[in-house]
């Protein structure tokens, strides 16, 4: 099966895929990333970190909303980053901005881009988790830490430069991975919609980031 989070039509021909295969969904894990690109836009014609950081994870769960109700006790892992902390995605008047969510060109920085999209991530995970935790479908948000071992600096050198230099410094990708194992397979961690962070540091579901708030209240 074949999934392409940068083209919507793909992620409705995974999840019609997966349908048919009839089987249960007790664990979900939206872990793509895209990080530091050029400006470009998707078939879609939305900016490409936001389609394939959150645009595309929301949309799959959307279409397996249905099957992760049916198996529960299901359960939802969105890995997000403590960097959504270093932006905003409401205009002056507090009123959320569409425009800095898929910005033009002129308006593009790839890092802030990547903030925004992690941005949604949590507040996509915390809305869920208050929409479906009744149906027995829970859903976290984690930052796994720093990723200096992975490939998302790929796309320009000096992320490179920068990640090799600090790798000596921090975790593995072993180390890093295993702190969604609790999520996807302990039945009394994660229950309250929180968000993991290295070191175990657990944070609410009901914050402030800003003048946002995470939960609908």
């Amino acid at each position: 099966m074949t999934l392409d989070l940068a083209q919507l039509r793909s992620v409705q021909h995974f999840a019609q895929a997966f349908k048919a295969k009839n089987v249960p969904l007790h664990v979900l894990v939206c872990n793509a990333a895209a990080f530091a690109l050029p400006w470009s836009l998707t078939k879609d014609g939305l900016e490409t970190t936001f389609q394939v950081n959150h645009l595309g994870h929301f949309y799959l769960v959307q279409l397996l909303q249905d099957v992760l109700c049916r198996s529960a006790p299901a359960r939802v892992v969105v890995v997000s980053s403590e960097s959504h902390r270093f932006t905003d995605i409401n205009d002056s008047s507090k009123n959320l901005d569409f425009s800095r969510l898929s910005p033009s060109k002129n308006d593009y920085w790839a890092m802030l881009a990547y903030n925004r999209s992690k941005l949604c991530n949590i507040l996509f995970s915390n809305e869920l988790h208050r929409r479906l935790s009744p149906r027995g479908v829970t859903s976290n948000a984690v930052h796994p830490g720093n990723m200096m071992y992975s490939s998302l600096h790929r796309h320009w050198w000096v992320y490179t430069l920068l990640f090799t230099l600090a790798r000596p410094f921090t975790k593995s990708m072993t180390r890093k991975a295993l702190l969604l194992v609790p999520l996807l397979i302990d039945a009394h961690s994660g229950n309250d919609g929180s968000v993991s962070v290295p070191e175990s540091l657990i944070l609410p579901a009901k914050f402030k980031h800003k003048d946002i708030v995470y939960e609908s209240e």
